[in-house]
């Protein structure tokens, strides 16, 4: 079974499981937030224990074990929409291929879709349902309908997220086990 070593850091249960040379368990599980969270290693090095690997592991390896994909982070509007604006003016030559009042729509359209959308889900079905045709002069028909094409089919390309929120909270609290680990290793001999 190991060596298990069980801590309380704030609102967070720690629990170490050590196990053969070179082999480990990490869980948190921190009340406050609802955050619980594990991760295994099968093979640390010779001679690393749990509380050593920690402690010489950085914070962004720890949390690409530990924590979420960096995709599952809730939607940042207001990036996501600078990408599709930047998107629109380097496929087209804005001015040329949309009339004045068709810029406006356009313009107010996308303002509407960043003010009304709070998740990727919906911007997806937003873009998707973009009825952008009337838009566009007939001179760029076109590049218009291409750039159309990739708003309408490929939305999610422009999806911009935002760290997901147990990143967030794992990059502070990793400090404080380190803290913890450390005055326990100089304690311990």
């Amino acid at each position: 079974m190991g060596n298990i070593t069980h801590f309380r850091i704030d609102y967070t249960d720690v629990i170490l499981q050590d196990y053969e040379d070179g082999k480990g368990k990490i869980i948190i599980s921190n009340d406050d937030r609802d955050i619980n969270l594990s991760y295994y290693w099968s093979c640390m090095g010779q001679g690393y224990n749990l509380s050593k690997f920690i402690l010489q592991t950085d914070n962004g390896y720890l949390i690409n074990k530990l924590g979420k994909r960096d995709g599952d982070g809730p939607i940042n509007m207001k990036k996501t929409m600078a990408k599709v604006r930047k998107f629109i003016k380097e496929e087209t030559d804005w001015v040329w291929y949309i009339s004045p009042e068709g810029d406006r729509e356009l313009r107010d359209e996308l303002n509407r879709i960043q003010r009304q959308t709070s998740c990727s889900e919906e911007f997806i079905s937003s873009m998707s349902n973009l009825d952008l045709h009337e838009y566009y002069c007939y001179e760029g028909e076109e590049v218009f309908r291409r750039m159309i094409f990739s708003l309408r089919s490929e939305p999610w390309y422009f999806i911009v997220n935002d760290p997901p929120l147990t990143n967030v909270w794992l990059s502070k609290f990793l400090p404080k086990l380190r803290d913890y680990l450390k005055k326990e290793s100089e304690v311990t001999p």
